[in-house]
């Protein structure tokens, strides 16, 4: 098994997974799913994992679904 290089898939998509709760509690509004796909480029399967990113984020009170919109 050879180890992640820096700059890889995977390290952009963590590195995106991090910053979602900074995206939410900077908005000033709350944002839909689709908006929230839009705001990373990363390409790739992990933007279908971001409906359990969401619900993890809920369930450790760093966002929360208001109105059809997530927010920090």
């Amino acid at each position: 098994m050879q180890a992640q290089k820096a700059g890889s898939g995977t390290t952009k998509a963590f590195d995106d997974a991090r910053a979602l709760p900074q995206l939410l509690s900077t908005s000033s509004t709350a944002l839909p799913l689709p908006a929230i796909e839009a705001s990373f480029k990363g390409k790739g399967p992990w933007k279908k994992g971001l409906p359990r990113i969401l619900d993890t984020l809920e369930a450790l009170g760093r966002a929360r679904l208001e109105g059809g919109g997530w927010r920090g």
